[in-house]
């Protein structure tokens, strides 16, 4: 049986968090030999067989060059414990344990020999499963990284945690098209792959993004750089007191090296010239902003969804080579303050690069990252990631973990969105095997709290049903005349209608769909003496008002508003308020929040621009102002340049290297690889 195999039931049998419990499992060990070295005299054999040599231990002689090599990378440790075993006058070793012959190595042993020994070890050795148990436990409580949770923040950020093997799209098309579907990619992409990333400052281990052997080599380091905040840094005492989640708080700044480069992207966006944004990436190819709204101009004017999607996973690539050691994306305990424009790329950056894995079909990939994005700001949700975990969740057939996350999450009111309502629903059915029970009753409590959803999704499911039904009082969202706007409750119950309709098209879900539209009709004709009224629990009755009073409204949060201009339903854009469809937003950084902390303030206050001087690109959210793409008149051109050079007189810029041209670049590289 190889070493891969023997790690791989180690770690089904609870053996794999041994380094909590190696001086324990030591002295038990020597306690042992030397108890049996002192019972046994002439016919002695050697101490208690010791576990981890099973786990390469003895001569390797015997093993060919290859199956060496195979397991080089992976390879545990040969000895944990160092055991001292008794020895005969002559300086051998004493012989075998009578009763014990038999083979004594992994590799000799069958699956069967090996189970069954390990059973003999747990017996041996109880305790340190229990020291090992406690190890994890303590993880769980996110000791081992310097923070303690309470029982409630374990139990959300148990559902934040994130899967790393399941962040690579390319891992999970070949898991389910075979390796066939890549061989168009490249020949030895791995091989390439790895030399690529030692090459300048790849050479750092990575989750969110995956090197292209195209990709241009970083000579340099692209200037995100991340640190994390304390109680001295002044614009994060605030977040950091009124902090519920139990998370470690971090920010990214831009070097000013950095900074020299976004002059010359501020004048390229300002001037609407596409064509000098592309060559801005060209010259300097990590640079995030850049690369965000390149890749925002590639998908709106030209339909390049496959280059778009890898500019945004080369702007992963740069974030991550800020990432300092704590900020580990997979824990669920990484925060970032979402005020500042410099860490305002990062959500945006996994946001485009969530809907591009969707658009690929990798749904687990998708819906890891999704829970990527929401970890970073769990209380807030900027991006509204809430509203795309369900469907992602619901696509990659992860119905647990929607029926977990519904019953757990406390940090949000996730029972007041209509999308998980009925995806809680969707994922008992999904659950259930044979006869109907629980699905039922949450699915008629989904179209009673949130009726407006039903008509939106059977027009959009092609679900027959009565229209007479459907125009019923009951199942109308209240709406001021005259209002252009959508409300909340019509906003949300679109976007969650738009994504995940194909759910609800099989045969076997639009009939269940169709009994839980009778049984809710039911309760609403035995309702009150009003058409709005219903008889149900007072729970669902509760829930109903809540979900009345605080989504039939015009008021539109900021996080939805913004989830709607970068989601990529043109049609809904049209029904946000009308403050947000008129203000400046440009695609490297929609609707920036009401309190942002940006450093290009001071450099940007103090010269207006008239509404005819108002400039945008291809990436901009207004769609009346999209394609508006006229030169700037004699009036407006004199006010971009003295606004440019305002912005190169507070930055220095005329003190500062460009770089990617600047000689000494070759020699920095190493010196931050060093580092």
């Amino acid at each position: 049986m190889s070493s891969r195999a023997v790690r791989r039931l180690l770690k089904e049998k609870g053996y794999d968090d041994m380094a909590e419990s190696t001086a324990l499992i030591e002295k038990q060990a020597k306690e042992a030999a030397a108890a049996d070295y002192e019972a046994e005299t002439e016919t002695a054999s050697t101490g208690p067989v010791n576990m981890f040599d099973l786990l390469g231990g003895g001569d390797d002689a015997e093993a060919s060059d290859s199956e060496r090599n195979s397991d080089k990378e992976a390879e545990p440790p040969r000895e944990i414990i160092e055991r001292s075993e008794p020895k005969q006058a002559g300086g051998k070793k004493k012989g075998k344990r009578k009763g014990k012959k038999g083979k004594t190595r992994a590799e000799d042993m069958s699956m069967k020999e090996f189970e069954a020994h390990l059973k003999e070890l747990d017996r041996q050795l109880p305790q340190a499963k229990v020291a090992s148990d406690k190890g994890k436990e303590r993880a769980g409580r996110g000791e081992a990284l310097g923070v303690t949770l309470t029982r409630e923040q374990q139990q959300n950020r148990a559902l934040l945690l994130v899967d790393a093997k399941h962040l690579d799209s390319e891992a999970e098309i070949k898991r389910l098209f075979g390796s066939a579907a890549l061989k168009d990619a490249a020949g030895n992409s791995s091989g390439r792959r790895r030399a690529l990333m030692q090459r300048g400052l790849g050479s750092r281990r990575l989750a969110l993004s995956h090197p292209k052997p195209n990709w241009p080599p970083m000579a340099a380091n692209p200037g995100v750089e991340m640190r994390q905040l304390g109680d001295k840094d002044e614009n994060a005492q605030q977040l950091l007191a009124n902090d519920v989640t139990g998370g470690q708080w971090f920010a990214i700044e831009h070097s000013m090296r950095f900074r020299t480069v976004q002059l010359e992207f501020l004048s390229a966006v300002m001037t609407h010239d596409a064509d000098s944004i592309a060559a801005l990436v060209y010259q300097h190819p990590y640079h995030v902003d850049a690369l965000l709204q390149l890749s925002e101009i590639l998908k709106q004017t030209g339909g390049d969804f496959a280059e778009a999607g890898t500019l945004v996973e080369r702007a992963l690539y740069a974030f991550e080579q800020g990432f300092v050691p704590r900020f580990n994306i997979t824990n669920g305990l990484g925060r970032l303050d979402f005020r500042q424009i410099e860490s305002r790329g990062l959500f945006l950056a996994l946001f485009r690069h969530m809907q591009f894995m969707a658009r690929r079909g990798c749904w687990r990939t998708a819906f890891e990252v999704n829970k990527v994005l929401l970890a970073l700001d769990p209380v807030q949700d900027p991006y509204g990631a809430l509203l795309t975990l369900d469907f992602h969740a619901m696509k990659s057939q992860q119905y647990e973990y929607v029926r977990q996350f519904v019953d757990d999450w406390t940090w949000s009111r996730v029972d007041l969105l209509p999308g998980w309502a009925y995806s809680r629903a969707l994922a008992e059915f999904m659950l259930e095997e044979g006869e109907q029970g629980r699905s039922m009753d949450l699915l008629v409590e989904a179209i009673l709290v949130f009726p407006a959803v039903l008509p939106v999704l059977c027009a959009k499911a092609n679900i027959d049903v009565d229209s007479v039904v459907l125009t019923h009082p009951y199942f109308q969202d209240r709406q001021t005349a005259g209002e252009s706007a959508m409300t909340q409750m019509q906003l949300l119950a679109q976007l969650f209608v738009e994504r995940s309709n194909a759910l609800f098209r099989t045969p076997e879900v639009s009939r269940w769909l169709q009994e839980g539209l009778l049984l809710a009709l039911e309760q609403i004709a035995l309702g009150g003496s009003t058409a709005r009224d219903i008889t149900a629990a007072p729970a669902v009755i509760e829930r109903k008002r809540q979900a009345e009073q605080q989504l039939c409204t015009y008021v539109v949060p900021e996080r939805i508003s913004r989830h709607v201009l970068v989601a990529d339903m043109d049609q809904l854009k049209s029904g946000l308020p009308e403050e947000i469809r008129t203000a400046t937003s440009f695609a490297f950084d929609p609707l920036p929040p009401a309190d942002d902390i940006n450093v290009y303030d001071g450099l940007m206050g103090g010269m207006q621009l008239s509404e005819e001087q108002l400039l945008r690109i291809p990436g901009a959210f207004d769609p009346e102002l999209l394609g508006n793409l006229d030169q700037l008149d004699e009036d407006g051109l004199p006010v971009m340049q003295g606004l440019l050079a305002r912005i190169r007189d507070l930055l220095g810029a005329g003190e500062l290297e460009d770089p990617g041209t600047s000689s000494d670049e070759d020699a920095d590289a190493p010196a931050a690889d060093q580092q």
